[in-house]
Parts: C-alpha cells; sequence; structure tokens
C-alpha cells in the first residue's frame, strides 16, 4: 500500500513538473511574439464613461473582449498586445457592443481595418464617428429647456444653446435671480440623459437641480448650456478665442472667437431676455472635463465675469518648471491633434500659457481669490482614465496664493463619467448657489 501510494505520488509529482514547464514554455513564446501597439485617437465628444475595445479575427471578433480593452486618455486609446509574426489581423473599435461600432465619415459603412504583424509594430489612426451617435441639431434633449439659436458676432455663424428657468420664474416674470453657466463640448451634453452608459437614461444635472430644490438646499437659478464646440460637435474649443481655427477645416466653427462668444454673445443675450440678475457676482461657471479646463480659464482670465468657479475632474496642462510664459515639454497631451486649432501648429507656447490655468495662476494669481473655488477630480488610483495630477497641480498653485478650495478636490470613488459630473453638481450647487444669491 506504501509502495503504491509512492508511486502515485512521484507520477502526480512527475505531471506537476511537466505541466509547469509546459506552461513555462508557452509563456517564453507569448513574450518572443511581436508586440502591436495600437495608437488611435477617437472622436472628442466619445461618451467619456464607455470603455473601449479591440475586437477582430484574433478573438472571434467579441465586441467586449476585456483581454482587449484599450487605455482612455483626452482623445487617444491605447493598447499593445502579442500576436505571431507575420499574422494577417483584421479588426475594428467598439464601445462594447455592435450598436456601437466605428463608423466612417458621416456614419458610412468602413471595411475592417487590417494589419500584417511585425516587430515592434504601432498602429495610428483616427475614429470618425461611432455608429450610435448620430445627433439631430434640432433635437431637444430634455423638454425642460427652451432652445435658443442666435447669430453669434464672435463667431460670425448661428449657434445653438439651452436655457433652464426654474417653476418661479416662469410664473413671475418680475423676479430676477441668478444665473449658472455650464460647459464641456456640445450644448446637448449636460442634459442628455443618454450621453454615456453611466447615466442609464435615467438623469442629468436637470434632475440633480430639481432635487436640490425638493431638499431646500438651493433656491432659484436659471441653468444655461451654450456649446463650446463647433456646431457639428466634432471640433473641440478649450473655450478661448482659437490660435489657429483654421487647422480644424470645420464650416460650423465659425472664427473660433470661443471666448469673445460667451462672454460678448451668450450672457449680454441671457441677460437681455430672462430674468436673470445682471453682473458678475450673480453668475457662476463650472465644468466636466475639458468645460472643467474652459471654467477655470475664463474665471482667471476675466474674474469680474464670474463670483463662483467650479471643476470636475478638468483636464489642465502641465505648466513649465522654470518658465512661467510656457508649457511643459513633457506634456504629451498638449502636443494631441485635439488642440491644434486652438494653440496653432507648431504650437504657440505664449499663447497657450496665457489660457492655462496653472500658468495663469503662476503669472497673475492673486484675482484667484476674488472667486469662490469648487475643484474635483478623480483619484489616484484611477490613472490616467482620470485627471487627479492635474488637478493636484491646480489645488497646489491655489494654496500658494491662500486660496481654500470649498470641496474634497480627489474623490475616492471618482470616475470620468457624467454620473460623476451630476454627482459634483449636486455638491457644488448649493455652494454656487450661496454665493451668487442676491
Amino acid at each position: 500500500m506504501i509502495a503504491l501510494t509512492l508511486v502515485l505520488f512521484m507520477i502526480a509529482l512527475g505531471l506537476a513538473f511537466w505541466v509547469g514547464w509546459l506552461l513555462g514554455q508557452r509563456a517564453s513564446e507569448r513574450r518572443r511574439l511581436p508586440s502591436v501597439r495600437f495608437n488611435i485617437t477617437i472622436p472628442a465628444d466619445t461618451p467619456p464613461a464607455d470603455q473601449l475595445y479591440l475586437t477582430g479575427s484574433f478573438n472571434d471578433w467579441n465586441p467586449a473582449d476585456a483581454r482587449y480593452l484599450l487605455t482612455r486618455s483626452a482623445d487617444l486609446a491605447t493598447g499593445s498586445w502579442a500576436f505571431p509574426h507575420g499574422q494577417l489581423i483584421e479588426y475594428k473599435l467598439t464601445r462594447g457592443s455592435w450598436a456601437s461600432v466605428e463608423k466612417g465619415p458621416g456614419h458610412s459603412e468602413i471595411p475592417n481595418y487590417s494589419v500584417t504583424v511585425t516587430p515592434q509594430l504601432v498602429v495610428e489612426r483616427k475614429v470618425a464617428t461611432w455608429s450610435d451617435q448620430a445627433y439631430d441639431e434640432n433635437f431637444v434633449y430634455d423638454q425642460r429647456v427652451e432652445r435658443i439659436e442666435i447669430t453669434s458676432a464672435a463667431l460670425g455663424v448661428k449657434r445653438t444653446l439651452y436655457v433652464y428657468l426654474p417653476a418661479e420664474v416662469k410664473n413671475n416674470p418680475s423676479l430676477r435671480v441668478p444665473s449658472i453657466y455650464l460647459l464641456r463640448g456640445h450644448e446637448r451634453e449636460w442634459i442628455n440623459k443618454n450621453e454615456d452608459s453611466s447615466r442609464a437614461g435615467k438623469h442629468n444635472v436637470i434632475d440633480v437641480y430639481e432635487e436640490l430644490r425638493s431638499q431646500g438646499t438651493v433656491g432659484p437659478l436659471v441653468l444655461v448650456f451654450p456649446g463650446m464646440t463647433s456646431a457639428n460637435g466634432a471640433t473641440h474649443s478649450l473655450g478661448i478665442n482659437m490660435r489657429a481655427p483654421e487647422l480644424a477645416a470645420d464650416a460650423t466653427l465659425g472664427s473660433g472667437r470661443f471666448e469673445d462668444y460667451l462672454l460678448n454673445d451668450v450672457i449680454p443675450y441671457v441677460e437681455a431676455h430672462y430674468p436673470v440678475l445682471p453682473g458678475g457676482q450673480h453668475r457662476a461657471i463650472d465644468g466636466f472635463s475639458l468645460g472643467g479646463f474652459m471654467s477655470v480659464t475664463l474665471a482667471l482670465r476675466n474674474t469680474q465675469a464670474f463670483q463662483s468657479v467650479g471643476s470636475y475632474d478638468g483636464l489642465f496642462f502641465w505648466d513649465d518648471p522654470e518658465r512661467q510664459t510656457h508649457i511643459d515639454g513633457t506634456d504629451t497631451v498638449f502636443t494631441r491633434a485635439l488642440f491644434d486649432a486652438n494653440f496653432g501648429l507648431p504650437r504657440d507656447q505664449v499663447f497657450a500659457a496665457e489660457h492655462n490655468p496653472p500658468n495663469l495662476l503662476r503669472q497673475n494669481g492673486h484675482h484667484a481669490a476674488d472667486l469662490q473655488w469648487l475643484v474635483e477630480f478623480g483619484p489616484e488610483h484611477a490613472e490616467p482614465n482620470v485627471n487627479y495630477f492635474r488637478g493636484v497641480r491646480l489645488i497646489e498653485l491655489l494654496h500658494e496664493h491662500g486660496i481654500v478650495n470649498e470641496l474634497g478636490g480627489p474623490l475616492p470613488d471618482g470616475a470620468h463619467t457624467w454620473k460623476m459630473a451630476d454627482d459634483h453638481m449636486r455638491r457644488a450647487l448649493p455652494l454656487h448657489w450661496e454665493r451668487i444669491r442676491a
């Protein structure tokens, strides 16, 4: 009996060694396979909560294969995988299903992309659009807002914005209330309940505001949603008077003078046609992602135009540690094609620094103390899918001027999603209201 047990033990031990050797050989073989890196530029209005997947002939065209999940940073999706040398790969990108696969210009059908694997291959290309993002510019995404079309003197084109009025303002024409301007990109984004999967079609920032009203934590506010992209949503501004708008080759962009558009067209129009209290002391501004960049930049450059400023997971460029008038040369996000029209090619460093929040704070930050600051961003462990380090840098520079951020800064459960942006407004709106109320 003992001998039999010993024999079985030796057989089991031999099998274990053989399996371990086999697995090691396969792992070694995988390490020797050529690594293919994908650097794929995605549309700037790609829903921020949605994950991106590589799908193709190598995984039976599974549109949500966790093994082929890409990493997102601004408008760039990246990933590296090992494939056999000489293999022909056919692929496309999805946002998790075939209902959200990439499409060509004008939502046209496109053939599969293909590459032949070679050592250290780098694939660089651009997604034109997604199959489920054919937005109707005349469609109103929430019936509680008014859709306004104005001819912008600053942009030289017609533009659309949305305005939300609380019930008591509608019922009392003589009442005047404060206003808040909410920014990101296209005017629909703050109010579209299906802007990304995190909202699940259930809520938007208007629902957050009305919830706060029912709790008595905020008073009557007029909410204004101006578009800060080209009219078709394809070209993002940063809320600035763009340095080289012609690089976008986008007729719906107009002159690209978005700072002038907001300050000289939108705000005067709202204050002339709606029952809002005039003057910067009764205005707040807030934004998500690139909208956070916009809100902070506009507030710092126009401290008399607003009294309270907020940002959720804003993307700010790194200031040069040696020169106040330059962006840090190591900031690869600054070089993305997404910002060509904003800062020109080659980059106009001085112009960029004059519009970048960290540089503005370093150059003339004492004026920031006139404003209330409500800044939040995602946690360190979620990098690079959030803007933790860039948010921390902004808070550091505010502290250097003795300015207290009235919100908590990094959020332990923060994510770069519209749901989290709405949650930010749940915390920020009562503080905005207290600062700008009559």
